[in-house]
């Protein structure tokens, strides 16, 4: 669009530049319109597929208030930081028989 818009700017053609870009505004306008209708379309049928996994989770038994599988990470740091705690009750303790 934008070589059409140049071309007529240096020809001075102001009613055919307006024309195409009139064109061209409608063509946008089109597809803009069809990509609404598809949004809504597909809009509904999450909301159906939503409700789907709800009930299908509903019957299965599983609750959202499950627990959420813990990474690896966030498992290797507790256990991190229990032995070090362990490891500084002893060195407390230790403290406290030698006194």
């Amino acid at each position: 669009m934008k070589h059409v818009v140049l071309g007529d700017l240096k020809t001075k053609s102001g009613k055919n530049l307006f024309r195409k870009l009139n064109e061209h505004s409608k063509e946008l306008q089109a597809k803009q319109e069809e990509i609404a209708k598809k949004h809504n379309a597909l809009s509904v049928k999450y909301e159906e597929l939503e409700h789907l996994k709800v009930n299908m989770n509903e019957y299965l038994g599983r609750n959202k208030t499950e627990k959420k599988k813990e990474s690896v990470i966030s498992a290797i740091k507790k256990q991190h930081i229990k032995y070090h705690d362990k490891a500084r009750e002893k060195k407390e303790v230790n403290k406290e028989v030698e006194i």
